[in-house]
Protein backbone atom coordinates (compact mmCIF):
# COMPACT_ATOMS: atom_id res chain seq x y z
CA UNK A 1 0.00 0.00 0.00
CA UNK A 2 1.05 3.49 -0.51
CA UNK A 3 0.49 6.00 1.46
CA UNK A 4 -0.26 9.44 -0.22
CA UNK A 5 1.04 12.85 1.50
CA UNK A 6 -0.82 15.05 -0.35
CA UNK A 7 -4.45 14.49 -0.83
CA UNK A 8 -5.15 17.73 -3.51
CA UNK A 9 -2.66 20.12 -4.89
CA UNK A 10 -5.01 23.13 -4.54
CA UNK A 11 -3.29 25.64 -6.45
CA UNK A 12 0.18 25.80 -8.78
CA UNK A 13 1.81 29.32 -9.98
CA UNK A 14 4.68 29.48 -12.40
CA UNK A 15 5.48 32.64 -11.27
CA UNK A 16 7.03 33.69 -9.01
CA UNK A 17 7.15 29.56 -8.61
CA UNK A 18 5.04 28.53 -5.79
CA UNK A 19 1.98 25.21 -4.63
CA UNK A 20 -0.42 25.07 -2.20
CA UNK A 21 -1.73 21.51 -1.01
CA UNK A 22 -4.09 20.36 1.36
CA UNK A 23 -3.86 17.28 3.72
CA UNK A 24 -5.81 15.67 6.61
CA UNK A 25 -4.47 12.93 8.50
CA UNK A 26 -7.26 10.56 9.47
CA UNK A 27 -7.78 9.98 13.19
CA UNK A 28 -8.19 5.79 12.24
CA UNK A 29 -4.10 6.13 10.83
CA UNK A 30 -2.09 3.87 12.34
CA UNK A 31 0.67 6.68 13.08
CA UNK A 32 -1.47 7.85 15.84
CA UNK A 33 -0.98 4.95 17.95
CA UNK A 34 3.15 6.09 18.46
CA UNK A 35 4.48 8.33 20.97
CA UNK A 36 2.87 11.19 19.69
CA UNK A 37 0.07 10.18 20.87
CA UNK A 38 -3.66 10.07 19.43
CA UNK A 39 -4.25 13.94 19.86
CA UNK A 40 -1.50 15.10 17.39
CA UNK A 41 -0.27 14.65 13.93
CA UNK A 42 3.65 13.56 14.96
CA UNK A 43 6.32 16.43 13.56
CA UNK A 44 7.95 13.64 11.47
CA UNK A 45 4.64 13.76 9.12
CA UNK A 46 4.27 17.08 9.27
CA UNK A 47 8.01 17.41 8.05
CA UNK A 48 7.36 14.96 5.76
CA UNK A 49 4.47 16.83 4.26
CA UNK A 50 6.89 20.00 4.15
CA UNK A 51 9.42 18.24 1.78
CA UNK A 52 6.77 15.91 -0.87
CA UNK A 53 5.25 19.59 -1.38
CA UNK A 54 8.60 20.67 -1.88
CA UNK A 55 9.40 17.57 -4.47
CA UNK A 56 5.83 18.28 -6.58
CA UNK A 57 6.64 21.97 -6.92
CA UNK A 58 10.54 21.55 -8.24
CA UNK A 59 8.78 18.38 -10.27
CA UNK A 60 6.68 20.16 -12.10
CA UNK A 61 8.47 23.78 -11.94
CA UNK A 62 12.19 21.32 -13.91
CA UNK A 63 9.68 20.22 -16.24
CA UNK A 64 8.98 16.13 -14.88
CA UNK A 65 12.66 15.99 -16.13
CA UNK A 66 14.24 16.01 -12.63
CA UNK A 67 13.10 13.51 -9.57
CA UNK A 68 13.89 15.74 -6.36
CA UNK A 69 15.91 14.43 -3.56
CA UNK A 70 15.46 16.32 -0.08
CA UNK A 71 19.56 16.90 1.12
CA UNK A 72 18.62 19.60 3.78
CA UNK A 73 16.32 21.12 6.38
CA UNK A 74 17.24 24.59 7.49
CA UNK A 75 15.31 26.90 10.23
CA UNK A 76 12.36 24.58 11.12
CA UNK A 77 10.13 26.00 13.17
CA UNK A 78 7.14 24.30 14.87
CA UNK A 79 3.92 26.34 16.19
CA UNK A 80 0.59 25.25 17.12
CA UNK A 81 0.16 21.29 17.25
CA UNK A 82 -1.81 19.90 14.16
CA UNK A 83 -4.42 17.32 15.27
CA UNK A 84 -5.74 14.27 13.62
CA UNK A 85 -8.28 14.99 11.56
CA UNK A 86 -7.53 19.05 10.68
CA UNK A 87 -7.05 20.20 7.23
CA UNK A 88 -3.61 21.18 6.94
CA UNK A 89 -2.43 23.32 4.49
CA UNK A 90 1.16 23.02 3.07
CA UNK A 91 2.39 25.99 0.94
CA UNK A 92 6.00 25.56 -0.88
CA UNK A 93 7.73 28.84 -2.85
CA UNK A 94 10.83 28.22 -5.20
CA UNK A 95 13.88 30.80 -3.49
CA UNK A 96 16.10 29.73 -5.99
CA UNK A 97 18.41 26.87 -8.08
CA UNK A 98 21.73 26.54 -9.56
CA UNK A 99 23.03 24.05 -12.24
CA UNK A 100 25.41 21.58 -10.71
CA UNK A 101 26.68 19.51 -13.33
CA UNK A 102 23.90 17.83 -15.48
CA UNK A 103 21.79 18.22 -11.85
CA UNK A 104 20.28 21.23 -10.59
CA UNK A 105 20.36 22.42 -6.59
CA UNK A 106 16.75 23.99 -5.35
CA UNK A 107 16.27 25.64 -2.30
CA UNK A 108 12.80 25.81 -1.18
CA UNK A 109 10.75 27.76 1.75
CA UNK A 110 7.40 26.99 2.98
CA UNK A 111 5.03 26.48 5.76
CA UNK A 112 1.86 24.49 7.21
CA UNK A 113 -1.07 25.64 8.67
CA UNK A 114 -4.22 24.33 10.30
CA UNK A 115 -8.08 24.46 9.23
CA UNK A 116 -8.06 27.73 11.77
CA UNK A 117 -4.94 29.50 10.24
CA UNK A 118 -2.65 28.74 13.32
CA UNK A 119 0.77 28.16 11.87
CA UNK A 120 2.31 24.38 12.18
CA UNK A 121 5.64 24.72 10.60
CA UNK A 122 8.01 26.41 8.83
CA UNK A 123 10.82 26.14 7.61
CA UNK A 124 13.41 26.16 4.40
CA UNK A 125 14.13 22.95 2.12
CA UNK A 126 17.33 21.93 -0.16
CA UNK A 127 16.82 19.32 -2.86
CA UNK A 128 19.28 18.11 -5.36
CA UNK A 129 17.04 17.84 -8.22
CA UNK A 130 18.68 14.84 -10.31
CA UNK A 131 17.87 14.42 -14.43
CA UNK A 132 15.53 11.14 -15.10
CA UNK A 133 17.14 8.83 -17.53
CA UNK A 134 15.55 9.37 -21.36
CA UNK A 135 12.59 7.64 -21.39
CA UNK A 136 12.10 6.90 -17.21
CA UNK A 137 9.34 8.31 -15.75
CA UNK A 138 9.23 8.68 -11.77
CA UNK A 139 6.10 6.05 -11.59
CA UNK A 140 8.72 3.48 -12.99
CA UNK A 141 10.61 3.11 -10.10
CA UNK A 142 7.74 0.91 -8.23
CA UNK A 143 9.21 -1.51 -5.74
CA UNK A 144 9.13 -5.29 -6.33
CA UNK A 145 7.59 -8.33 -4.41
CA UNK A 146 9.80 -10.02 -1.58
CA UNK A 147 12.56 -12.56 -3.72
CA UNK A 148 11.63 -10.76 -7.15
CA UNK A 149 14.40 -8.24 -7.42
CA UNK A 150 18.00 -9.20 -8.09
CA UNK A 151 19.58 -10.22 -4.71
CA UNK A 152 16.62 -9.26 -2.73
CA UNK A 153 16.59 -11.57 0.62
CA UNK A 154 13.21 -9.77 2.27
CA UNK A 155 11.11 -12.45 3.34
CA UNK A 156 7.80 -12.43 2.26
CA UNK A 157 5.28 -10.48 4.54
CA UNK A 158 1.87 -12.50 4.38
CA UNK A 159 -1.10 -9.48 2.94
Amino acid sequence: MRYRFIDEIVSVAADPPRIEVAKTFPRTDDAFSGPAGPDRVPVSLVIELLAMTGGQLLYRHLGRERLPLLLKVEDLRFGAAARPGDCLTARMALQGTAAVAADTMAQTEGEVRGDRGALVASGRFFYLCVRLPDGAQPGDLVPTAAGEGPGDTRPEVPS
